[in-house]
């Protein structure tokens, strides 16, 4: 366990960070609600865990991740904020990061921060992203200050099973399919997401392909943590359509702005946007290519 003494100066009580550990998973989970329900229903804008249950969903899924490290905010003992960071493929993802609302100006998100970043660099990843709120001007400031960049604007989309006529054919994904499904992700993202998408099949988060002529042409990961790819925007929109099917939170997606094309296609075809969220990066960059759908992480 190490003691945070940079911020300890602004806390009442002893701060310490530990990784994240089973038992502290029900009470981080509440936090991770409350502090995300505090900030969004704050700015009238809905909720990325619209229950209890949804919070303690993600925090146990993240716990349970060999390939997430998860840091813990303790005062005196007890959770009051907690962080994550993904080391699924060479490039890392930050978040949730979620400090208790009764606990805010405290220091303890930079402390959290700096700890994630921390453990990047101790496995020598350099290159380190996140997308943030960009209506929550606080966290803005927190990442800038510790040398993130915004790179590209991002509205979260909630998909509706929209009718589109294009000559692309859209499946679920298989194992099979991973392989060529991340060779398309190398040629628009510049970097391999290989594990995340064999992940995606493995926990059922219903990736599905687009396909023409017997040729993997597009590739969506609905939801939050997912993430997608195509070669067209034809192909992107008949992945979104499908994605339209799935309930609630699962039929979301993220659109970069600055794929003009692309985000004037899912608005014709009635795509509702929830928000507008920052890409920010730390480290290393390449901007990707092509038409890309971007995760909560990168």
């Amino acid at each position: 366990m190490e003691k945070n003494m940079v911020e300890s100066d602004k806390i009442t009580g002893e701060l310490t960070l530990a990784p994240v550990a089973p038992e502290h998973a029900k009470e981080l989970g509440r936090i991770c609600f409350e502090a995300f329900r505090s900030i969004h229903d704050k700015h009238a804008f809905d909720r990325d865990f619209p229950t209890l249950e949804a919070g303690e969903g993600v925090i146990n899924f993240l716990v349970s991740r060999d390939d997430f490290h998860g840091v813990a905010a303790l005062i005196d003992g007890k959770p009051v904020g907690s962080n994550f960071i993904s080391f699924t493929d060479p490039v890392a993802g930050v978040g949730p990061i979620t400090v208790d609302p009764e606990r805010h100006e405290r220091g303890i998100g930079r402390a959290l921060m700096k700890a994630v970043i921390d453990a990047a660099h101790e496995r020598g990843v350099e290159e380190i992203r996140l997308m943030q709120d960009s209506f929550n001007s606080r966290s803005l400031s927190l990442y800038a200050s510790l040398g993130f960049d915004v790179r590209e604007p991002v509205a979260l989309v909630q998909a509706t099973p929209a009718e589109v006529v294009t000559d692309a054919t859209v499946r679920l994904a298989s194992t099979v399919d991973v392989a060529e499904m991340n060779e398309l992700c190398l040629a628009n993202y510049k970097v391999s997401r290989g594990n995340e998408i064999g992940n995606a099949i493995k926990y059922g988060f219903s990736p599905m392909i687009a396909e023409r002529r017997g040729r993997i042409t597009g590739y969506l990961i609905p939801g939050f943590l997912g993430h997608g790819a195509a070669e067209t925007v034809d192909d992107a929109a008949a992945l979104a359509a499908e994605a339209g099917k799935l309930p609630g939170n699962q039929a979301r997606f993220f659109c970069p702005l600055r794929e003009a094309d692309l985000y004037r296609r899912l608005l014709a075809d009635r795509h509702r946007v929830m928000k507008i969220m920052n890409l920010m990066t730390l480290g290393p960059y390449e901007q990707p290519e092509g038409v890309w759908m971007p995760s909560v992480f990168y």
